[in-house]
């Protein structure tokens, strides 16, 4: 398992951020928010320039493709935007892109059933992937056709393509997934990358924290990874407000290096 970082999660320009990140050891980052707006516009030629004077590694782009309504005019909007970001993978060395699973028509937090409309895009974008030598993985998210694993695992097997999988973000399941503890043997080696963030639910409400502040065991998720020799990342993705989120993505690396560690004792 290679320890990442979503190199905006520090909230802070991506020059001071990247010197932090190489700072703590990290060499592998996971790039969302540029100079300039998210990827693949923003100030392309920096982030070239910071990954190559620290010797990072670009594990994923994350464009937000398919954060859309389902409908077609949203989700050919959404094809273009995946081009642009296939063309800027080349300029990265990159082979992966984390995409969405297309909005609910409800905006409700538990699964729907994949849509043609779904599992044509999805199946679209995985064919313009694949020509570019690229993989995708879905992120499951609230409000989405995939919230839990299952529902994760539903849609990436109705999709039925090998360069499409997922990137399990049990942070995003969490409270809807009753299953969340055996996510990893419910998606298995569809896993292509993970999310960490800690989610709590507290006086009903719903935030988010540092690994260990929150409710999900991310022992158990570790260790099962490991179980499945999973040899991916595990993506640093703290998710905490701007006056907090060093300390956090600090804590959270530390935290996630002995559970990491762990695993091999």
């Amino acid at each position: 398992m290679n320890l990442a970082i979503v190199s905006d999660e520090l909230k802070l320009p991506q020059q001071e951020a990247f010197p932090l990140i190489h700072d703590w050891g990290i060499r592998h980052v996971e790039l969302r928010g540029l100079t300039g707006g998210r990827i693949p516009d923003g100030d392309i030629d920096e982030v070239q320039h910071l990954v190559e004077s620290f010797g990072m590694t670009v594990t994923s782009l994350s464009p937000g493709v398919f954060k859309c309504p389902p409908d077609a005019a949203s989700i050919d909007d959404h094809l273009n935007r995946l081009d642009q970001t296939i063309r800027v993978c080349g300029n990265l060395a990159v082979h992966q892109i984390i995409i969405f699973p297309i909005q609910n028509h409800d905006q409700s937090q538990t699964d729907s059933p994949p849509t043609s409309l779904v599992v044509d895009a999805m199946r679209e974008a995985g064919r313009r992937a694949h020509d570019g030598g690229i993989r995708l993985a879905i992120e499951n998210e609230p409000g989405y056709t995939a919230v839990t694993a299952r529902g994760l695992a539903t849609l990436i097997d109705v999709v039925a393509m090998q360069n499409v999988g997922a990137n399990w973000d049990p942070g995003n399941a969490y409270p809807w997934d009753r299953e969340i503890d055996n996510a990893i043997d419910i998606l298995g080696d569809r896993i292509f990358n993970v999310h960490v963030k800690d989610t709590w639910i507290r006086n009903e409400k719903r935030g988010f924290d540092s690994v260990g502040n929150g409710d999900i065991d991310w022992k158990r998720q570790i260790d099962q990874l490991s179980n499945r020799n999973y040899t991916g990342n595990i993506v640093v993705e703290t998710h905490c407000t701007p006056d907090v989120s060093v300390k956090k993505s600090r804590e959270n690396v530390d935290t996630l290096r002995r559970l990491i560690a762990d695993t091999r004792e």
